[in-house]
């Protein structure tokens, strides 16, 4: 038999609250009768040290002897006069506890309404026999009664020992009224928190039943059924993450269905990459081949001609090798799938290094490198890719920059990255084409770019460089005004190696 969560609920509800009205009304019976036995104890107390200066009073009006031989003889008339101060049966003993008077006349001990006497061992009449006083509670028919012993002294002399017996009933009563007014409470707010506790089970246990439908639903194949939890707690929060998951897995169905097609576009962006390539090189390889057919077939004997053919062989040779090399550093970028975390790279040396390599360059178009670095720069990375990329981004600002004009390099530690920026007075980009600028092959002036030597690769290369190492780079370009290179890359990189210690 499967029980329910509300049935399992109320079942370990119901025990709780037996288990915690029993022990509430265990303390709370333990508390009155404790009081009870508090308020006895104080007047007994008091009523003690009373009767004691009663008692001497009494043997100094009546003009009796402080002796144990008169107290004896005069033991009716002294147990008469306490019995009358106190309103009570007064029983006298001697100090060995033997029987002196009995105001009632009786023979000591309490019987109740049906003249049975009380079982009674008289400890208490046992311990004021060694100067002590003591009393019992006792149940008496319907009445509680305390049977109260105490020894009489005077001059600190023990003449007997007094004990009386005093009604309590109206306390035990008012007690035993208390409790039950507090059980009827108790047994009343434990009611209303189980029924409310169920309502709010069954509040709860309603979306988990729903969503326990939606669930087969689903497993059918029906992913366009809602589930509405208007709650906004866990259970809600369980209704929402499942609403979500359902979406997850439709989304999941239709992105697989979507890879299928991008599988297809793919194909035809490495036709097209392809095809570029094709036609990036079959460029410069037909003027190469038009003007050495010519020197070959010696068909001018025109010296100027020679030279410009040759110009243009080495030329157009020497862009068909940068066009290589690049596409085969763009290659190994790629394809590598490991970081090399190997060297310890002080940025300032690099640039510094790839600056005076790249000086030749700018100075043949008069262009001058102002740098401003900070010292103690250091990343973990591969020194040929990190040269690679400040050799493109440099030779970038190189080739779009004016004539006499200055590129400007800053390098500099923020938080836990190197930000290198890199500015030049060059022609600029336009903001259409801001976008495009990091596709293979892209270049915005083409005839410009091949004039200066570009291969259209440059920051393709630089944007692979900095995706391997989490970096990020941003561009800011306005036209005839220059363009701003911001690069950021991570101090340290953790992928499985502890290399920020």
């Amino acid at each position: 038999m499967r029980y329910s969560i509300r049935y399992k609920f109320a079942i370990g509800l119901f025990f709780i609250f037996c288990v915690s009205f029993n022990v509430m009304t265990f303390v709370m019976n333990k508390i009155v009768v404790e009081n009870n036995k508090k308020i006895i104890s104080d007047e007994l107390l008091n009523s003690q040290r009373d009767l004691n200066i009663y008692f001497r009073q009494f043997l100094l009006i009546n003009k009796i002897e402080f002796n144990e031989k008169d107290f004896e003889k005069q033991a009716e008339k002294i147990a008469g006069g306490i019995a009358e101060k106190i309103n009570n049966r007064v029983i006298l003993y001697k100090n060995d506890g033997n029987l002196l008077f009995d105001t009632d006349y009786s023979d000591g001990y309490i019987y109740s309404s049906e003249n049975e006497p009380l079982k009674d061992n008289h400890e208490d009449l046992k311990l004021s026999t060694r100067d002590k006083s003591s009393y019992k509670i006792v149940k008496l028919d319907k009445r509680y009664v305390v049977i109260f012993s105490q020894p009489l002294y005077t001059d600190n002399k023990v003449f007997g020992i007094l004990r009386y017996v005093k009604d309590y009933t109206e306390l035990f009563e008012a007690g035993n009224s208390l409790l039950m007014k507090l059980k009827v409470f108790m047994f009343s707010v434990f009611l209303m928190i189980f029924v409310f506790a169920i309502l709010l089970a069954t509040q709860i246990t309603i979306p988990i039943i729903k969503l326990g439908k939606l669930t087969k639903e689903i497993s059918s194949g029906n992913f366009d059924i809602n589930l509405k939890v208007k709650s906004r707690d866990e259970v809600g929060q369980l209704g929402k993450s499942f609403s979500k998951m359902k979406d997850k897995i439709k989304e999941q169905i239709w992105t697989i269905e979507k890879d299928r097609d991008d599988l297809i576009k793919l194909e035809g962006h490495k036709k097209a990459f392809f095809d570029n390539v094709t036609h990036e090189m079959k460029t410069p390889l037909t003027i190469i081949s038009g003007y050495s057919q010519m020197i070959l077939d010696e068909v001018s004997e025109d010296e100027e001609i020679l030279i410009k053919a040759a110009s243009k062989i080495k030329r157009e040779s020497e862009h068909l090798h940068s066009m290589v090399t690049d596409l085969l550093d763009m290659s190994k970028i790629e394809t590598r799938v490991d970081i090399d975390f190997s060297e310890k790279l002080d940025m300032k040396e690099v640039i510094e290094a790839v600056c005076d390599d790249m000086i030749v360059k700018a100075k043949r178009y008069e262009i001058s490198i102002e740098k401003n670095l900070q010292d103690n720069i250091i990343i973990f990375a591969s020194k040929d890719e990190i040269r690679r990329m400040l050799i493109n981004v440099i030779d970038n600002s190189i080739k779009y920059g004016k004539v006499k004009s200055l590129i400007r390099l800053t390098a500099y530690r923020e938080n836990s990255n190197c930000i290198l920026i890199v500015e030049d007075q060059g022609k600029g980009i336009a903001e259409e084409n801001l976008n495009r600028i990091f596709e293979p092959f892209y270049r915005v002036d083409k005839a410009y770019s091949k004039e200066r030597g570009g291969s259209g690769l440059g920051l393709a290369i630089v944007k692979s460089i900095l995706d391997k190492y989490k970096g990020k780079i941003n561009i800011q370009s306005k036209v005839n005004e220059g363009t701003k290179v911001c690069i950021k890359i991570p101090l340290f990189l953790q992928l499985g190696n502890n290399l920020d210690n």
